[in-house]
């Protein structure tokens, strides 16, 4: 359908709501009174709780089943103060608003009237008539800002059409109660300026106006958009609720991944996927740069990662999870090599903790033995922070506590290098007492 032809329809629609909404007026279709006829009123302009006259014809003798309605607002007793057939003396109900007023049950004419507000009232109501000018001016900027660039794609790509169709049709359901339940019609204009920009915005995120798109027709542009819509949906959410420090789950995941030295397609599968769900840029040459050339140092390395990442404090349901995800990325490729084997003890045994928040779990002590006084004062000045212990074979320094006998071996050979003599302690089988110095 030409776009044109839609817009003049969209016109008439519209044109045809709004007048068939408008409420008739009441009584002959000559716009005689058909019974009752008010001639004036005592006075045309007044206040809430100001006594008013009204004068006419064929009131009734008395008050009755019947009453008076103030464009919309109608007066019950004790506020007549009197009611003849051809006089009815009256107190303004609050919430009146200027319109017309007139007769109801017995119907007449409606006589128009001004009700006087407060200072306070006059202000506001001014400045909710410069808003609609204020509406007007913010939607014709934000329309002209894309208006320009409703030919290019992206602009149009960026449209959320479910978005807007929804906002049209909240727009549309207080439309009809401005009519209908609550009439007001500065609400009802500025909403209907909103709509009006909705409309716009829902055209351009069709892409009619890119070129090359029009000749496929409205309703396949929009199945288009609408499909594009869907897969981006959760981009947001994932954006919100993505794991916490996600970055360093990533970064363990691929030093796990290299700790062989080889970055195998299911492994490098699996970290893109969860890249891809958290919208992290996960670079391989950036976080390669970072690793040191040997293996030794790179398993120290991505041990002291997760501890510093369970140092944040993260969920304990998201610490089980990269639990098993270290689990799947260790067996991804089908087969287990040695370096993968020695750290996944490790990291599991340190999660593990984390989880339980059990100090009891098995852990190996690597220890230093100094064989003479030279050698305590080198462990000192290598090890500050190393622990000065009484075990059964005499005094030995405490350099750390793991969870793979075959991680704590590697560390052994480290300072095996520097010639001390470092063993793997365990204190389940014999007991060990921690010295300080007094």
């Amino acid at each position: 359908m030409n776009y044109k032809i839609l817009f003049v329809l969209s016109i008439l629609i519209l044109s045809a709501v709004f007048t068939g909404c408008k409420p008739k007026q009441e009584g002959s279709e000559d716009g005689t009174p058909k019974y009752s006829s008010i001639e004036r009123l005592s006075k045309s302009q007044f206040a809430e709780g100001d006594t008013i006259e009204l004068y006419g014809k064929k009131f009734g003798p008395g008050h009755g089943d019947q009453y008076l309605e103030f464009s919309g607002e109608y007066s019950e007793d004790p506020k007549y103060l009197s009611w003849s057939d051809t006089l009815i003396k009256v107190i303004v109900p609050k919430r009146a608003a200027t319109g017309e007023i007139a007769l109801k049950h017995q119907l007449s004419n409606n006589v128009k009237y001004t009700v006087i507000k407060g200072w306070l009232y006059r202000i506001i109501d001014f400045l909710v008539n410069i808003s609609l000018f204020v509406t007007l001016l913010y939607i014709y900027l934000r329309i002209n800002k894309i208006w320009k660039r409703k030919h290019e794609k992206e602009v149009a790509d960026s449209q959320s059409l479910t978005g807007l169709f929804i906002y049209i049709i909240n727009c549309i359901l207080w439309v009809s109660y401005y009519i209908l339940v609550e009439p007001d019609e500065k609400s009802l204009i500025d909403t209907s300026i909103y709509i009006f920009e909705g409309s716009i915005m829902f055209l351009i995120g069709t892409g009619f106006w890119v070129k090359g798109q029009r000749s496929q027709g409205l309703w396949l542009l929009i199945k288009q958009a609408l499909r594009l819509e869907r897969k981006e949906a959760d981009y947001l959410l994932k954006r919100v609720f993505k794991p916490q420090n996600a970055e360093i789950i990533i970064s363990i995941l691929h030093q796990l991944a290299m700790i062989d030295e080889e970055l195998d397609e299911k492994e490098l599968k699996m970290i893109q996927a969860f890249a891809k769900d958290w919208n992290i840029d996960y670079s391989i040459d950036k976080l390669n740069k970072e690793r040191a050339k040997d293996t030794e140092n790179n398993f120290i390395r991505l041990r002291q990662s997760l501890i510093s990442y369970l140092d944040r404090e993260p969920p304990a349901e998201q610490a089980a999870h990269l639990k098993d995800m270290v689990q799947q990325m260790i067996k991804a490729d089908s087969k287990i090599t040695h370096e993968e084997e020695l750290i996944s003890d490790e990291l599991s045994g340190i999660i593990e903790t984390y989880l339980t928040q059990d100090s009891n779990l098995s852990r190996f002590h690597v220890i230093i033995v100094p064989q003479h006084t030279g050698h305590e004062a080198k462990i000192l000045e290598l090890l500050p922070d190393s622990v000065k212990i009484q075990t059964a074979g005499g005094i030995a320094y405490s350099i750390g506590t793991f969870y793979s006998h075959k991680y704590a071996e590697m560390i052994c050979r480290q300072f095996r290098k520097n010639n001390l003599f470092t063993i793997v302690y365990s204190p389940e089988e014999n007991d060990a007492v921690i010295i300080t110095d007094e």
